[in-house]
């Protein structure tokens, strides 16, 4: 029940000392990163090791990429160790700025907790705060420092008695009691349109920019195309959401009259 367990993981790979890690989970300074001792931090090293003892015997060796894969860490033990692999890093760089953004890491986490799917949150913080964090920033810190999307509600709640801080607390409450609207609002981030209307307005901006920067940075233009992407197959689904919604809405009025005519 440790939401940065993927970090931990990271740092025992890359075959730091327990002292090292301890001290690296330190400086996280988020809920829990006092209370996991040396202890817990062996368990992850026995976990892990477990699965590739040569790998550990050798303390010059490398790590394997496929290894690296399997514990879905690739991302930050190629960061941390500075290995060249296929995919970017980028976003990884990005989590850890979210990680010391104290507003961004309360607003993200909370809307994790309340059960908002990656993907909006990716889109909120897109539409609140103009691109400052990229989606894959958002998706790595997901993932690395507050992995709770296989969490129980009474996991949540277990994890809520760690809280020490005021603004999480009460952050945290709100997204335990599941209404994710009332959350988004009291998080100062609901936006002032509709959840349709902001995602076509982040369209326009989006084939903009592309245009934009197309011939002067096409790293910048990819970006816009891919967050392009995103929000279109976010628009198909919410279509289809919408529509699904009407027809129900529309069969229950329907019901209704009928039950009144027959009265």
């Amino acid at each position: 029940m440790i939401p940065f367990i993927k970090y931990i993981e990271s740092l025992v790979v890359c075959k730091y000392s327990p002292e090292k890690i301890k001290e690296e989970i330190l400086k996280l300074n988020v809920p829990l990163s006092k209370e996991f001792d040396e202890e817990a931090i062996y368990e992850v090293y026995r976990k892990i090791s477990n699965l590739n003892p040569d790998y550990f015997k050798n303390p010059t060796e490398l790590p394997d990429i496929q290894f690296l894969k399997e514990l879905e860490i690739e991302k930050m033990v190629a960061y941390l160790l500075k290995l060249e692999i296929p995919d970017p890093i980028s976003g990884v760089i990005g989590a850890f700025e979210i990680v010391n953004d104290l507003d961004m890491y309360r607003v993200i986490t909370a809307m994790a907790l309340a059960k908002i799917t990656e993907e909006d949150i990716e889109l909120i913080v897109n539409a609140k705060y103009n691109i400052h964090y990229e989606p894959d920033d958002v998706k790595e810190f997901l993932h690395y420092f507050f992995n709770v999307k296989d969490w129980t509600l009474s996991q949540k709640k277990e994890y809520y008695k760690y809280v020490q801080d005021k603004k999480l607390q009460q952050a945290y409450s709100l997204a335990l009691d599941g209404d994710k609207d009332y959350l988004i609002w009291k998080l100062g981030i609901a936006p002032d349109r509709s959840f349709d209307q902001m995602l076509r307005e982040m369209m326009a901006d989006c084939f903009y920019n592309f245009k934009e920067k197309t011939k002067s940075d096409q790293e910048a233009a990819r970006k816009w195309a891919d967050l392009a992407v995103k929000i279109t197959d976010r628009l198909d689904r919410l279509d289809r959401e919408t529509k699904e919604k009407k027809n129900l809405f529309d069969e229950i009025v329907f019901t209704m009259n009928g039950v009144a005519i027959a009265k």
